[in-house]
């Protein structure tokens, strides 16, 4: 199912896309009202005595074997268990799977049906549905570590409803974001019940869920770890807090990147769009990240402003650059590489700057000799260089590596 295409206005309207809505409405009704979202019984449960007896069964009674499937697993470990265990159960693994884009409609209907019949549990893409309406495709490895996943997520439901006091979901969901980046950041006490030392991605789902406009939809920690470890340096004053830099590496590049997504395809998945993704994703050395930073400090160069280093406001920070300066040395340099001499009709040339205008304090003056025509490759090499040794800021010491490499660079 596609959703008809709109501008972005403000607030986002996350609503439109099922997950954000189920998400509310299991809330309200499973933790809030006691009652099961996934399956049409109406009772009021005792939460706390599932808990007790889910752990007994799911934790203390775990089946680690690597031979056996985790729905053999299961069946074995509640065989005998009452129907209300069952359906606290349920519930959870369905929060576990309903935001997924690679887990089916049909597979997430299914885990219910382990145990009720199909007139006993709820139906139709209003509970079970795909893309667009899911928040993330996390890939293989969130279903091997289905059974880490989903005891991280029986602490989180716990621990809020034990918790007195909740009346309302804006609250419940304040809680939960705080409780998730808690267990990604500091780790999750030995003592909790529930306790799980790995990574898991079920607590960034939560935490997106829980306050979308805050936190990204990025479920993998290797990946928000690589995004702020390539486009870090992007922003003036970073926060240590990773979910934080994300939001300021967001807008600080949002202006200027994603501009031919799909708009809500952007807003959600910014840093998924096609040419942000390339820039970051898989790069898991330093030097590849440093690369790839490189490249996208040398976009977007040559854009009209008299003073070098002065920042539009936007969502964000734009560095501006002076085109009258860059054209200046241009031309003194005869549109030509002035390290490998590279020269193509006065055109597919750089201008470098020795002093990066990124870490400019505040706005000045760029002087001529600061500037030197490059072609794209040795620019590229600039940057590179210039991230792992500050003397490359010296003209003679970048030409003379630059020069070492011309036969390359031609």
């Amino acid at each position: 199912m596609s959703l008809p295409q709109r501008r972005i206005t403000a607030p986002f309207d996350w609503g439109r896309f099922h997950s954000y809505r189920v998400f509310d409405e299991f809330l309200e009704r499973f933790v809030l009202q006691r009652k099961s979202y996934i399956t049409l019984h109406d009772g009021r449960l005792n939460l706390d005595a599932a808990w007790d007896d889910i752990e007994e069964r799911f934790i203390a009674a775990a089946d680690e074997s690597s031979d056996v499937v985790f729905e053999t697993k299961v069946l074995a470990q509640f065989d005998g268990a009452s129907e209300e265990t069952k359906i606290v159960f349920a519930n959870v693994e369905y929060l576990w799977a309903m935001p997924m884009e690679n887990i089916s409609a049909a597979k997430k209907r299914s885990y219910a049906q382990r145990w009720f019949r199909d007139r006993e549990t709820s139906s139709g893409e209003r509970f079970f549905f795909n893309d667009p309406h899911t928040i993330a495709n996390p890939g293989s490895w969130y279903l091997r570590n289905k059974y880490y996943e989903i005891v991280a997520a029986l602490r989180v439901l716990k621990l809020v409803t034990r918790e007195p006091g909740f009346t309302d979901v804006t609250a419940l969901k304040r809680r939960i974001a705080e409780i998730c980046h808690s267990a990604i950041y500091e780790g999750v006490p030995k003592g909790d019940t529930f306790a799980v030392e790995k990574v898991c991605g079920i607590h960034s789902a939560l935490l997106h869920l829980a306050d979308p406009d805050r936190y990204e939809s990025i479920i993998s920690a290797s990946h928000r770890n690589q995004i702020c470890a390539v486009f870090g340096h992007v922003v003036e004053n970073p926060s240590p807090d990773l979910e934080v830099l994300l939001k300021q590496i967001r807008a600080t590049l949002y202006p200027s990147h994603g501009v031919s997504e799909d708009p809500d395809f952007k807003y959600r998945w910014f840093f998924y769009s096609k040419d942000v993704r390339p820039l970051w994703i898989d790069k898991k050395t330093r030097k590849e990240q440093r690369v790839s930073s490189a490249i996208f400090d040398v976009r977007n160069e040559e854009e009209a402003a008299d003073l070098e280093g002065a920042k539009d406001e936007v969502t964000g920070h734009r560095i501006r650059r002076s085109a009258k300066l860059v054209k200046a040395a241009k031309e003194r340099d005869k549109y030509t590489c002035r390290a490998c001499n590279f020269h193509f009709q006065d055109q597919i040339v750089h201008v470098h700057h020795l002093d990066p205008i990124s870490e400019y304090k505040h706005p000045k003056d760029t002087k001529p000799q600061d500037l030197l025509t490059l072609c794209p490759t040795c620019h590229y090499l600039a940057h590179y260089w210039l991230r792992t040794d500050p003397q490359f800021k010296r003209l003679e010491v970048l030409l003379e590596m630059l020069k070492k490499l011309k036969p390359r660079c031609n």
